[in-house]
């Protein structure tokens, strides 16, 4: 199932952009490449960042259910399911989006884990694979070999993201609850542990998987401003 529905697409995709681009460089493909993929990935993101948003404006009435938790947690509990379902808003939608990533990132390793070959048994019939395969991006860096230089900026790509992100993230629980401590939680983890992982890891992977997550962030990071400018116009609906 994980061959069929991550690797094999991932793998055609990747040896479609580059039998297309000139001199099939492999940096602008992996370029090409991650943004069909964030593209392909755009209404799981809009959800996500549209929670956000909503949540941001939402926090004067967040606050009400907060306070009315220490009274009474169920009409609490109540109130907050009337209210996303009101905002039309899915909690979860952040996370899906990052559990997602996971097993695409885990065929981007096995495509070029073994230096991006040709794999028959994975090829589709109608992709053919490039007869001369340069493994320089743009000329500069083999990405089938690490480079701590791609790692870096991939690491600091995803800490700029990841300080845009945070700044929209709200608590949704009374302080001192499980919901306060896993929002400090996931701001922690997203703002300093994810970067620097993305970062020493990118150090020891192949920096094809690095320029992904690089060009990955900064697409990301687009998204979210378009996003955020396009919602800007809206308004929580009347209780």
């Amino acid at each position: 199932m994980f061959n069929t529905f991550f690797y094999e697409p991932l793998y055609n995709l990747v040896a479609l952009v580059l039998s297309i681009v000139p001199l099939h460089d492999i940096g602008i493909s992996i370029i090409i490449v991650t943004i069909i993929v964030k593209l392909l990935l755009t209404p799981i993101n809009i959800s996500a960042l549209r929670t956000q948003y909503l949540m941001k404006k939402l926090e004067g009435e967040m606050q009400e259910i907060k306070t009315l938790q220490k009274k009474n947690p169920q009409e609490a509990a109540q109130k907050m399911v009337a209210m996303y379902k009101r905002e039309k808003i899915n909690p979860f939608s952040s996370i899906f989006g990052m559990i997602l990533q996971i097993p695409i990132f885990i065929a981007l390793y096995f495509v070029f884990a073994n230096g991006l070959t040709e794999n028959k048994e994975a090829l589709y019939p109608f992709i053919t694979f490039p007869e001369k395969l340069h493994t320089l991006a743009f000329g500069i860096f083999d990405v089938t070999q690490k480079n701590i230089v791609v790692a870096v900026l991939a690491g600091l790509a995803s800490y700029v993201l990841a300080r845009r992100q945070t700044s929209s993230m709200v608590s949704q629980g009374e302080e001192g609850s499980f919901q306060e401590h896993l929002m400090k939680s996931m701001r922690i983890q997203l703002l300093y542990v994810i970067p620097v992982i993305v970062a020493v890891s990118g150090a020891f992977l192949p920096s094809a998987l690095a320029l992904y997550w690089l060009v990955s962030s900064m697409v990301t990071y687009g998204q979210d401003v378009y996003v955020k400018n396009k919602l800007a116009h809206l308004k929580p609906a009347d209780k």
